[in-house]
């Protein structure tokens, strides 16, 4: 079977299994990647306020997604089940992330005593996972206007 074609697609058998895995890298570096990525939000949320926060989360999160968005099309054989995880998951864990660093965030700038008033965490994650699904988004109307 390891030179047979798909009957469906017409990918080879090794093309639908190095696209599978390839998936499954990039979806592991997009969960790490956005764990990094709110350790590193913490100074930004420690300094900033405001829209000016929000509109750094909100750039920040379209710059993340935009790549990971640009990788995932890349890829040939993505099945629609896959993109599901891709599409609900990874948001839904990039709000939730986000969230948890802002309630840290919060409490450090409680103990620290800063100047900068605590963060909504539901507005924090908000303004970075609308930024993180906007190429997608974007990306899907473009295609159905085609």
């Amino acid at each position: 079977m390891n030179n047979e074609f798909d009957a469906k697609s017409g990918v080879p058998y090794w093309g639908y299994i190095s696209d599978t895995l390839v998936y499954w890298i990039v979806l592991f570096i997009a969960i790490l990647g956005n764990f990094v990525l709110s350790v590193v939000l913490v100074p930004f949320l420690l300094v900033l306020k405001g829209l000016g926060l929000y509109f750094s989360l909100f750039f920040i999160g379209a710059s993340f997604g935009s790549v990971f968005w640009f990788i995932l099309q890349s890829i040939e054989n993505v099945q629609k089940k896959k993109r599901i995880i891709w599409e609900i998951f990874i948001p839904a864990l990039a709000l939730i992330n986000v969230g948890i660093f802002a309630v840290l965030s919060n409490d450090l700038i409680a103990i620290l005593e800063l100047s900068t008033p605590p963060h909504n965490p539901m507005i924090v994650g908000a303004a970075y996972t609308l930024g993180y699904v906007l190429p997608s988004a974007l990306w899907k109307v473009v295609r159905r206007k085609k």
